[in-house]
């Protein structure tokens, strides 16, 4: 919802595609800087102290964001720092959050539980930009901030119960600076090339397949002219397909073929990607994007998992800041890249372009990088 009635708003206040790049990179840019740090934190400090106060963070920014939209003091410069300050929040609390799960879980679960939890998170991806794109006829976009405020309440309610066991150390552990524990994480990523390949390939799926949900809105009124109901379905479409893998992914567990899984999801993103930047079709454009979400669910959850199995406890926290930092910290530039190859170019033929040189990054990790796909 927050995220439909913020993208709605920025185009209201700029009309421009370069503008909504700019605001999804400036959200997006913590995450390739601090998200690292985050995973520091993690392995560091208690989990779940850590988690509540993100909480708390960003209820403030979304309830600050949504008085200033009703009494009409928002600026788009506003709009980019309150991105920018949530991006910030968003930098520790997702390592933190993918180390506590796997803490929670017991191991042999745990491919189910991480296909659960992108479930539910997609769950509400979809359900949310139906909300958002009638909260945007109903009450405008101040009442969806609103209501992104009142949400984090019910997140805070359920970590509150939540008994998270503490950090498990190695027993050999010995405390070292930050450049030096990031360092440890990276010197564990360079022993297991398989899990290094998987990060590039989402890191690549990330900084070139971003457009396809960046964009949406200029897709939603210039190109398919369906307005803001048109791009809450639009969205929603996305989420639904990840909705779908997620439970998928769920139902079949450990299963084996983990990195073949993973490469052939990530060529279904490819093509998804490609037929909706050349789609005129509201229909079509809706199946592409199902197809969509679908992939990227789908390899993220199994990638995921393949990290999360492999890991030891004492590195967990910095391992899943690199797959965050491949997921998202590579989004800012791929905002950026998509804002403005979008105002140059259009955003059907700077979709297009980009939806083709991922397609070439992904045939030649597949076809060259064989650890990959062989990878249980």
């Amino acid at each position: 919802m927050q995220s439909v009635a913020q993208a709605w708003l920025v185009l209201h206040l700029t009309d421009s595609p370069f503008y909504l790049g700019l605001d999804a990179f400036a959200n997006t840019l913590p995450l390739a800087a601090f998200s690292l740090l985050g995973g520091v934190a993690a392995d560091r400090f208690d989990r779940k102290k850590l988690l509540l106060w993100t909480q708390w963070v960003m209820l403030f920014l979304a309830l600050v964001q949504a008085v200033m939209t009703q009494v009409h003091l928002i600026r788009v410069w506003h709009v980019i720092f309150f991105s920018f300050c949530t991006g910030l929040t968003q930098a520790i609390a997702w390592p933190v959050y993918q180390a506590v799960l796997a803490n929670i879980v017991q191991r042999e679960h745990m491919s189910n539980a991480i296909a659960l939890n992108s479930t539910q998170f997609n769950l509400a991806r979809t359900l949310g930009p139906l909300l958002g794109a009638m909260g945007l006829s109903v009450f405008g976009t101040a009442g969806c901030f609103y209501a992104n405020a009142v949400s984090f309440v019910a997140v805070i309610a359920a970590l509150v119960r939540v008994h998270q066991p503490t950090n498990r150390r190695s027993p050999d552990s010995v405390e070292t600076g930050v450049i030096a524990s990031i360092r440890e994480g990276f010197g564990y990523l360079a022993t297991e090339k398989s899990l290094a390949w998987v990060l590039v390939t989402m890191a690549a799926t990330t900084l070139l397949g971003i457009p396809l949900v960046t964009l949406l809105p200029v897709f939603a009124r210039d190109i398919l002219k369906v307005g803001a109901t048109g791009l809450g379905i639009l969205v929603g479409a996305f989420g639904a397909g990840a909705v779908f893998s997620g439970i998928l992914v769920a139902f079949l567990g450990d299963f084996r073929g983990k990195g073949l899984f993973v490469m052939r999801s990530a060529l279904l993103f490819v093509g998804a990607m490609i037929g909706f930047a050349v789609s005129l079709n509201m229909l079509v454009s809706v199946i592409c994007l199902f197809l969509a979400g679908f992939a990227m669910v789908g390899y993220a959850s199994v990638i995921n998992t393949m990290i999360q199995s492999a890991v030891p406890d004492h590195l967990r926290g910095r391992a899943m800041s690199l797959f965050v930092f491949s997921f998202g910290g590579c989004m800012p530039f791929g905002n950026l890249m998509a804002g403005y190859l979008a105002h140059v170019f259009t955003a059907p033929r700077a979709l297009l372009g980009q939806g083709l040189v991922l397609g070439c990054v992904v045939l030649y990790i597949f076809y060259v990088r064989t650890e990959v796909r062989l990878r249980v």
